[in-house]
């Protein structure tokens, strides 16, 4: 298997910072995060865990619990349901 390099030169450190933040997130290098995104580019969807990464972050850093956030969202759901019966 051929293998090749690319090197990046001039990014931000707010750039390399967030690459590194969202590989964390997603329990990966920031390599190996970068290699995924590289790759993906000839795919026509994204991987959830990686799209949903940043949500998942803020989720952690809100200090909100499973059971909150469960709760949150039949809340929503509920409130959509009932919008859109009282619609029809």
């Amino acid at each position: 298997m051929l293998t090749d390099t690319i090197q990046i030169s001039g990014l931000p450190e707010t750039v390399i910072q967030g690459v590194s933040d969202r590989a964390k997130a997603v329990g990966t290098t920031a390599e190996e995060y970068v290699r995924y995104l590289i790759e993906d580019l000839s795919s026509s969807s994204l991987n959830l865990r990686v799209l949903f990464a940043p949500v998942r972050e803020q989720i952690k850093e809100s200090g909100t619990s499973e059971d909150e956030l469960t709760e949150f969202l039949e809340e929503a759901r509920e409130e959509v349901f009932q919008k859109n019966r009282d619609t029809k």
